[in-house]
């Protein structure tokens, strides 16, 4: 008896078919950790986080880290810090920080003081306005891990500034 190499064996297809079926049933592949409702839809039994301004309230513990001129129209200079930073779930917050900049012509200032206001949409983005040491900072915020930890960019004025804060 003559077989063909070129068709397939029984076998071959009885793997294919066995195969194709796994993967028609398993269905689509998910991530999992804090952040899996942002990674894919939600099944018809999983809720979707949703972001409010109450979403932030307590204290958040933050790291800073980027580039900034050291003086208006000076050289871009790196800059590093921390920040601890209340918000009170009603848009307002307040915080301290102690930023330190690779310049003599911007002394450290420890426990800087300063207040604020955010504004949280529903996908958990949003903004957020800060003033320190006479300067007003506008930032773009994103809220993770069902409000546990919130990643900034400072978009005004034009630095390379971001942060990242855990609730403590």
């Amino acid at each position: 008896m003559k077989t063909n190499v070129n068709s397939p064996s029984t076998k071959s297809i009885a793997c294919i078919g066995t195969l194709t079926a796994c993967a028609v049933l398993a269905g689509p592949v998910r991530a999992t950790g804090p952040d899996q409702e942002h990674l894919s839809d939600p099944g018809p039994h999983e809720a979707v986080f949703v972001c409010t301004n109450e979403t932030l309230r307590g204290k958040y513990g933050f790291t800073i880290a980027g580039t900034r001129p050291a003086a208006r129209g000076g050289p871009q200079v790196s800059v590093v810090g921390t920040a601890l930073t209340t918000f009170h779930g009603d848009g307002n917050l307040d915080q301290f920080d102690n930023i330190n900049v690779d310049s003599p012509a911007a002394p450290f200032q420890p426990d800087r003081p300063g207040t604020g206001t955010y504004n949280l949409n529903p996908d958990c983005s949003g903004s957020m306005t800060l003033t320190a040491g006479g300067v007003t900072l506008e930032l773009s915020i994103v809220v993770v891990d069902h409000g546990r930890e919130i990643r900034t960019a400072v978009v005004t004025p034009s630095v390379i500034v971001t942060s990242i804060g855990r609730r403590t």
